[in-house]
């Protein structure tokens, strides 16, 4: 049971668990793991085209818990991959997924041998060495694929979507961007590719062993659609968080292209390169911005790590990758000659479109992932050297070049404007010209009535009136939210340096723990122990209180809009202001399951709900009864959500002026506030701004029984 508790441990989710036996098809140089996921029967298989095993394999590493042959060996045996585990337990971990097992390899030295072994692991993991364990295992004659598959069957854990997800977040890391040279192909024939190079050179070239090391695709096969839909989105999630995107092609130095930012519209660009003597080629390249959080719950680290690994901009030939173009160190567009030599002014762009120090924002090769096509069968001029992985550098490759170079100039002095227009972003509200209007009256009083002329002028007068009282306010409410968006980006830069000296504390405390064991008088240990006891539960509540921003960190839920289910929100904000409830009961129950809040982005309604709440749970400081309760209404096409608490009560009377900046009703004694009660009265303003972009109106009203607080958000559905 220790081996099984230990294995559970290490592994602690089953996806992780999984993705295990995933790493160990691409440790066995496998260039395809199939993943068949049958959650209805229970079982799920995994299928990989490897090196596969012998039982003598089988029985010294496979079967050894803490076997270290990985460790020993960093390197896979035939295409020199680096291992992705070292511990030897992965496969231990797989008694934490299914209570059954069986496993099919053959050896690549022996294809003419099948083992298939079966395994109940709740006999196997109760002895140390499994090899003591009874296993059920026979060998197989005939002609066999080399390869490993295990079925699991009698799994232990319902898999739901979020582990799916999980699983692909796991492993997408090993899976390249790009088609390789042996794409699509068998194991098989990439190891005669291998085997003949070998043969007639000796040894592979660096670009060949990439090619093998990266060739490596995983395929989710599940009864449970959206399940597949769910895998294939995680595992390609590193391509559709790009900051810009570049498509274009040439026909005889024409170019016609667009440069899309995420969530714009693309903006079209026609060029031409002078002198082209290279007939066709198109392209696609795609800018990373890997800096705080990134979306689809892809760490920075990890994209970092994968563009290092496969970044740059690759060149095909007739659908033939060549091998010399990939990987983020190789500058054949010169782009790190451009950075090392600090230019600040593009070459090929014309002078009019250039912006001062705009190419200091040309982006480095390791934020780049693109792939250029050509067809040198078409082309006269166009040359491949006789090693066949790279192009003749003469005047159509230099043409090739500038075709692509040519539109990163122009994203760069592109994100040089953006820059630019973000830092005098300002917004101006024109007031109604009343003097115009009444001109314009004036020139037809003669033919209107006097008795009306006088009527529709004073009516026209307290319009006119009302709406330049509301434009007024909306210059003053738009130059607060000016202010509050630096104060936002502020926060933002803030929290990311927040998370990082949460880091070095955590370090902190852990040597605060060793030195503890090392004090001999135990009044000293025990006041370092209650210091640290104490830094703790600071960093815990700082987490959370951290956590209240989480949301606007991730890109995602910024740009997103869509319609979320109101209850799901309501959850997730229920958990982010946990640490702030202060004895008080948050009920969400009476809110329907079904009701779907409007069109929004997530961190818009995180920063309604949020504020609301806070405001509540800040109104019941010195209330007996602490209760906030949520309820839903629909009648016909109107829907409402009712947020109801028992505190300090509102006067309804004065309730509209709540709405107003730093407008303020609720008195908190000086001790409360100094505990960090209260705020600025900015809350509710924020509020009723973003529920009218949203389509939402905001009041408060006349609460039940039992409650005195009624705030009440309402739409009406189309």
């Amino acid at each position: 049971m220790l081996l099984q508790e230990l294995g559970e441990r290490l592994v602690g989710k089953p996806y992780i668990a999984l993705a295990e036996l995933i790493k160990n098809g691409y440790d066995a140089d496998a260039l395809k793991v199939t993943i068949t996921f049958e959650p209805k029967e229970h079982r799920i298989v995994v299928d990989d085209d490897g090196h596969g095993m012998n039982l003598d394999e089988f029985t010294a590493f496979w079967m050894r818990i803490g076997s270290t042959h990985k460790k020993k060996k960093r390197i896979s045996k035939r295409f020199e991959r680096l291992m992705t585990g070292s511990k030897g337990i992965g496969r231990l971990a797989v008694q934490f997924l299914a209570r059954d097992l069986e496993l099919q390899t053959t050896s690549d030295e022996d294809t003419s041998t099948r083992l298939i072994a079966k395994i109940n692991w709740e006999e196997a993991v109760k002895v140390a060495n499994l090899t003591d364990a009874f296993v059920e295992y026979e060998e197989m004659k005939g002609n066999f694929e080399p390869g490993t598959k295990i079925i699991l069957t009698d799994l232990k854990h319902p898999w739901k979507e979020e582990l799916v997800e999980g699983l692909a977040r796991e492993i997408w890391a090993l899976q390249p961007p790009f088609r390789t040279r042996f794409a699509g192909k068998s194991a098989d024939e990439a190891r005669k590719l291998y085997e003949k190079a070998m043969q007639e050179k000796g040894k592979l070239s660096e670009s060949e062993k990439r090619e093998l090391r990266n060739s490596f695709t995983t395929k989710f096969n599940s009864s449970e659609k959206n399940y597949e839909q769910i895998f294939n989105d995680q595992i390609s999630a590193i391509l559709d968080i790009w900051h810009a995107k570049l498509v274009g092609k040439s026909v005889d130095g024409k170019v016609s292209a667009t440069i899309e930012f995420n969530g714009k519209e693309p903006i079209p660009i026609n060029y031409e390169i002078a002198n082209c003597t290279l007939k066709e080629s198109d392209f696609e390249v795609r800018v990373y911005h890997l800096e705080y959080r990134q979306p689809r719950n892809i760490k920075v680290g990890e994209a970092r790590d994968y563009l290092q690994a496969f970044g740059g901009v690759r060149v095909y030939d007739g659908g033939f990758h060549l091998p010399y173009y990939g990987g983020p160190t190789n500058d054949w567009l010169e782009i790190e000659q451009a950075h090392a030599h600090r230019l600040s002014k593009s070459k090929l762009l014309p002078e009019e479109i250039q912006l001062d120090e705009g190419l200091t924002f040309l982006p480095t090769t390791s934020r780049l992932l693109g792939v250029v096509n050509v067809d040198t069968a078409k082309e006269s001029e166009l040359e491949i050297l006789v090693t066949r992985d790279r192009l003749k550098d003469n005047s159509a490759f230099r043409n090739l070049r500038d075709v692509v170079r040519w539109a990163l100039d122009f994203y760069a002095m592109q994100e040089k404007a953006r820059q630019l227009s973000m830092a005098k972003l300002t917004a101006e509200v024109e007031k109604p010209k009343v003097q115009e209007v009444h001109e314009v009256l004036e020139m037809y009083r003669k033919e209107i009535p006097a008795k009306t002329f006088n009527k529709f002028e004073k009516d026209l007068e307290k319009v006119v009136s009302k709406v330049e009282s509301e434009s007024e306010q909306t210059a003053k409410q738009v130059g607060m939210l000016g202010s509050l968006a630096t104060v936002g980006i502020s926060s933002l830069a803030n929290q990311h340096e927040t998370n990082r000296q949460f880091r070095i504390i955590d370090d902190i405390v852990a040597d605060m723990r060793n030195l503890e064991r090392g004090i001999a008088n135990p009044s000293v240990r025990n006041r370092l122990k209650e210091l640290r006891e104490e830094i703790v539960d600071w960093i815990k509540r700082t987490r959370a209180t951290n956590a209240l921003f989480s949301y606007f960190g991730d890109a995602g839920n910024v740009k997103t809009r869509r319609r979320f289910l109101a209850r799901r929100v309501l959850e997730e904000i229920k958990g982010q202001i946990t640490p702030f409830e202060r004895g008080a009961t948050l009920n969400i129950s009476r809110v329907y399951e079904d009701l779907l809040l409007p069109e929004a982005s997530l961190v818009e309604w995180s920063s309604v709900f949020q504020n609301v709440l806070l405001n509540a749970m800040n109104a019941m400081v010195d209330s007996r009864k602490k209760v906030v309760d949520i309820s839903s209404s629909k009648k016909g096409n109107n829907r409402e959500i009712l947020v109801q608490d028992t505190g300090s009560g509102v006067d309804l009377s004065e309730a509209e002026s709540l709405f107003q900046p730093f407008q303020r009703r609720l008195k908190i004694s000086n001790e409360r506030r100094a505990l960090g009660f209260g705020g600025m009265g900015l809350g509710l303003t924020i509020v009723r701004l973003i529920a009218r972009n949203i389509g939402c109106k905001v009041a408060f009203v006349k609460p039940e029984k039992g409650f005195s607080t009624a705030f009440s958000l309402t739409w009406r559905e189309k």
